[in-house]
């Protein structure tokens, strides 16, 4: 016995059909970033646990998070996409970080194509953020150039730690129209254009 923490691990496990995964590493140059759901849900679920924010509000943030990423998948299946990651606890630009490095390539992404849930500006304006939101832009800051009209909280938003976050991908031009059809088909309601992958520089 001794008084050291105890270590824990998780494992997860299933079944893929050959051919069917897709990976976070196939990004190429001229590639287009696809978002399917709005972020803010760390800001906005942070403002719940301080009583800070409006059942309105909360409850989009909610009815949000209760969407699978099950039709989006199978879209993305359908069509075909270059690579995809889901936006979790390191917010919409760590998870492209991540996507961008294992492809070996640049990216860019624009602020107001970004979706963002009702009511989470308003929150930032008040100074509310989650921890981890704020690690995540500490984190990201180095590697990324801002833009000088994203102030700090457009900076935290695009880090913000997301709960149940939707799918990133990267499709080729060819392939755009078809897969925001698709989505469409498939009763994804957010299928937002937020930027494009570029060569590394």
């Amino acid at each position: 016995v001794d008084d050291k923490e105890p270590k824990y691990g998780m494992a997860v496990t299933g079944l893929i059909g050959p051919g069917e995964q897709v990976t976070n590493a196939g990004a190429r140059p001229g590639d287009f970033l696809v978002l399917t759901k709005p972020i803010g849900t760390g800001i906005i679920t942070t403002a719940g646990k301080e009583q800070q924010v409006s059942s309105g509000v909360l409850d989009g943030a909610i009815a949000t998070m209760s969407v699978l990423n099950e039709a989006a998948a199978i879209a993305m299946k359908e069509v075909g996409v270059q690579a995809c990651v889901d936006v979790t606890g390191f917010g919409l630009v760590g998870h492209l970080l991540g996507m961008l490095r294992a492809s070996g390539v640049g990216g860019r992404i624009s602020l107001g194509a970004v979706p963002v849930l009702n009511g989470t500006i308003e929150l930032l304006d008040m100074g509310i953020a989650p921890g981890g939101t704020r690690r995540n832009l500490s984190s990201a800051d180095p590697e990324v150039t801002w833009a000088d009209a994203v102030d700090h909280n457009a900076r935290l938003l695009l880090c913000d730690a997301q709960t149940s976050g939707g799918l990133l991908m990267a499709v080729a031009t060819d392939d755009l129209e078809s897969l925001l059809r698709a989505l469409e088909q498939h009763g994804v309601e957010t299928r937002a254009v937020i930027g494009e992958v570029l060569e590394q520089t």
